[in-house]
């Protein structure tokens, strides 16, 4: 099996999960690597992702893994990335044995919320003055003053839609030119780790 890292970006920020798999699957096969396939009736590629970003969102931080038998992880890397369009380009490949349980990992996602103005510190505030998702903000601060970096709630506990903060941006006027998903964490023992630490280490 191969566990995989790659990025959403450009064009592919506004394509569905389904879309961007279906590319992903034109890329291996263009590359010339054989993935495994389900037995029974509808067989199916043995194909398995990280929960999907939404739509418009840009991620540093989509993860897969593979059943295959083709072991040689740099030049998977060299192959895939010379054969995909732009926008879902792999960063990081590993050969593994068990089965990644992504859902059972992620508890926090990090956002980085970009705006066209420099943000007013009061606007901190009321995003975590809001009752109805105050708990599932893990940390918000600015960086670079047009930035909004945003560690939230992603999991099968908690779940905070970026959406939500994104729209009280919006309300107090400010423009949004992107919104980046730049990591993913598990919280172990009251601090969170990136679950890249843990999955490539």
């Amino acid at each position: 099996m191969l566990l995989i890292k790659f990025n959403k970006s450009g064009v592919f920020t506004y394509n569905s999960y389904l879309n961007c798999r279906d590319v992903i699957n034109q890329t291996l096969k263009r590359a010339k690597i054989n993935i495994s396939y389900s037995q029974g009736f509808n067989p199916h590629e043995l194909l398995y992702f990280s929960p999907p970003t939404s739509l418009g969102i840009q991620s540093q931080c989509e993860y897969m893994y593979i059943i295959t038998d083709y072991t040689d992880t740099q030049n998977f890397k060299i192959s895939y990335n010379k054969n995909v369009p732009s926008g879902l380009e792999v960063s990081l490949v590993k050969l593994i044995e068990q089965k990644p349980n992504f859902y059972d990992l992620i508890d926090y996602a990090q956002y980085e919320f970009v705006t066209t103005t420099k943000f007013d510190a009061q606007l901190l505030e009321v995003i975590k003055g809001q009752s109805e998702f105050s708990n599932k903000i893990y940390s918000i601060q600015t960086k670079d003053n047009n930035i909004l970096q945003c560690t939230i709630a992603c999991g099968q506990k908690a779940n905070l839609k970026p959406s939500k903060i994104a729209d009280i941006i919006h309300q107090y006027g400010y423009e949004i030119k992107s919104i980046n998903k730049i990591a993913l964490y598990k919280k172990v023992n009251d601090y969170l780790v990136d679950i890249e630490s843990l999955l490539f280490n």
